[in-house]
């Protein structure tokens, strides 16, 4: 559903065009106005800094709860910081004020709580199944699985009561024939995953007899033509399809199995990785769970408590937007994790335009959400919707109004952010996939040439590094990264590899190119490299997997596990001159830091930190 709402004159929306190695948005001291700040390339603009931190921490300016949950990060512009973030489930774009943190709006966008609307009504009329005006647990749980109790508000009365009451009722209803005990056939696909783990080990048991009378259990129950194994047919639907290839032993020559499971194999895997489980449940292990679990809600889901259930993106790796806002003049730009692109006014608020990258552009959404943050090009806005229609689209970031979509490049989107470029005389958006890096004209989309190699097929996250006709992209999961030389002029473009390099992986922490060396702590170790050559200058395992950006010669380093870092940015070795450690909130601290103004913003879920890097 594309939606223009305010309509705003022409004269009225500042041009930006953007040069080799200016902003792509207009900034000025302290302004960090996009992902990865000012020129997209993580290096900030600040000078006298910090060169050594205290050895009893970074002095805090201010510190607050109010961002909500997710991995975005941050844009500055004018002493206002812009993110996103799902505030009691709900994904919100969120603005405050940079002197003290204090939230100056948070707001969804008009149509999307429209949509949200509608949805709810929709979802909560096909949950209640028996039709008596309310959702169940039961009618929950077949719909949202265990995550519903997420979103059920504790009652008030304790756990432990709670726990009785709950279990007991749930029990007696999945308990079909009474027998006291729950079979996967009666209750796994509705507790799904959950299942397993609330299936309680008995340390007394005899796991390897335990685990040969299940497999021979399984074999009686489920080997319906007699051949003394199962198939994966015969295995769907019950608790074996879901391990099947874990228990499906590798065939010589080969990594996979051979489609069959033999009474062998099911025993073996059985004894190994669910010794001393019956495969059952009784209302006790049931119980426990709802204790250990702390879930204390009344087991009625409510409208209230649907929106909290669907009102942002969801998924097991962190719930919550992942897309940075783009700050344009008195334009805001957002991508939330369901594809949701809206401009707003950026002093209230105020919806100006919103699209949908997957119902307006045909776009799939990648599997763990839409992640990149939009680019602003001369008069355009630049998105990834992925899928068939084209991979990239050019909106008129005066009303949303589609420019062109890439129709001849149809890779699928995976959570890059693109980069504006201009390569042999032709501008262009360079951009990663899930196949390949790539670049498309900036007049039409029309694609110019592509490089595969730096692509794994899992996630490919880390920005390119565009300099002169050579472009860098590297991935993790193993793969490393690429340095391709791109031929020829105008439309007739190609990409000849230079080097590849292993070694230099970036899972999602991004790479900083300082003079000719680049610097990334994106998969390990923190490494140094030479950016034409793809020699390796150093390696160093004092800094963690994490985010990287750079100010005033130093790099500033935010691991995943929560270890903030401060070294040099130098070729010639390690040097370290500070670290400290930060508070989690039970997820790796993926969101990106930045520095500008003086400070050092740190973003960890709903916390955001603001640290004086000063020099005194």
């Amino acid at each position: 559903m594309r939606v223009s709402v305010v309509c705003v004159a022409a004269a009225c929306v500042l041009s930006w065009f953007v040069a080799e190695g200016a902003a792509q948005v207009p900034s000025k001291p302290g302004d960090w106005p996009q992902w990865r700040g000012p020129k997209r390339d993580g290096i900030s603009l600040d000078t006298g800094l910090l060169k050594e931190w205290p050895s009893d921490g970074l002095p805090v300016l201010w510190q607050v709860n109010s961002v909500g949950v997710g991995y975005s990060s941050i844009a500055v512009k004018d002493g206002h910081i812009f993110t996103q973030g799902d505030l009691d489930g709900v994904e919100h774009i969120i603005a405050l004020d940079a002197k003290d943190g204090r939230t100056l709006w948070s707001v969804q966008p008009g149509p999307v709580v429209s949509l949200l609307e509608t949805r709810i009504a929709n979802d909560m009329k096909q949950f209640d199944r028996d039709g008596d005006g309310v959702v169940s647990e039961f009618e929950a749980l077949s719909r949202l699985g265990w995550d519903w109790n997420k979103y059920n508000k504790p009652s008030g009365d304790a756990v432990e009561a709670v726990a009785e009451r709950r279990s007991a009722a749930l029990f007696q209803q999945l308990d079909k024939d009474g027998d006291g005990k729950l079979i996967f056939a009666e209750a796994g696909n509705l507790l799904r995953d959950t299942f397993d783990r609330m299936d309680v080990s008995d340390k007394a048991a005899d796991a390897v007899a335990l685990a040969k009378q299940r497999s021979e259990a399984y074999l009686k129950d489920l080997d319906k033509d007699g051949d003394g194994i199962i198939s994966r047919k015969e295995a769907q639907g019950t608790p074996l399809n879901r391990h099947f290839d874990r228990i499906d032993l590798r065939v010589a020559d080969s990594d996979k199995g051979d489609g069959q499971l033999t009474a062998e194999e099911i025993e073996t895997f059985l004894a190994k990785n669910e010794a001393g489980r019956d495969g059952s449940l009784t209302v006790e292990e049931l119980r426990r769970y709802y204790v250990a679990n702390k879930i204390s809600g009344d087991a009625v889901l409510t409208a209230a408590e649907m929106r909290t259930a669907v009102g942002g993106y969801r998924n097991g790796m962190g719930d919550g937007p992942r897309g940075t806002p783009t700050v344009d003049g008195d334009r805001l730009f957002a991508e939330g994790g369901n594809g949701d692109l809206v401009c707003l006014d950026a002093a209230t608020g105020e919806t100006i335009w919103y699209v949908n990258l997957r119902t307006d552009f045909g776009g799939g959404t990648p599997g763990w959400g839409y992640s990149e943050s939009p680019l602003i090009a001369d008069d355009l806005v630049i998105v990834t919707p992925g899928g068939k229609g084209g991979t990239l689209v050019a909106l008129s970031k005066l009303d949303g109004k589609l420019v062109w979509q890439s129709q001849g490049f149809t890779e699928g989107a995976h959570y890059s952010s693109p980069v504006l470029a201009e390569i042999n005389g032709e501008k262009q958006i360079v951009q990663f996939s899930n196949q390949s890096v790539f670049g498309v004209s900036l007049a039409e989309g029309k694609p110019l040439w592509r490089y595969a190699a730096p692509a794994n097929g899992t996630a490919n996250c880390c920005a390119p590094i565009v300099e002169d006709n050579l472009v860098f992209a590297a991935s993790g999961y193993g793969k490393g990264g690429g340095l391709a030389k791109i031929t020829g002029a105008g439309s007739t473009q190609t990409a000849e590899e230079v080097y590849f390099e292993q070694k230099m992986r970036c899972h999602h922490g991004g790479i900083v190119k300082v003079g000719d060396y680049m610097y990334s702590a994106g998969d390990g170790p923190l490494m140094c490299m030479e950016f034409k050559t793809g020699r390796i200058a150093w390696q160093a395992r004092g800094a963690s997997k994490g985010s990287i950006c750079v100010a005033d010669g130093m790099l500033y380093i935010l691991g995943e596990n929560h270890e903030v870092f401060l070294a040099e940015a130098n070729p010639e070795g390690y040097r370290e001159h500070g670290r400290f450690k930060i508070q989690g909130h039970g997820r790796p601290s993926w969101a990106h830091l930045i520095v500008t103004g003086g400070r050092m913003y740190l973003r960890d879920q709903e916390s955001l930190t603001a640290y004086d890097v000063r020099a005194k």
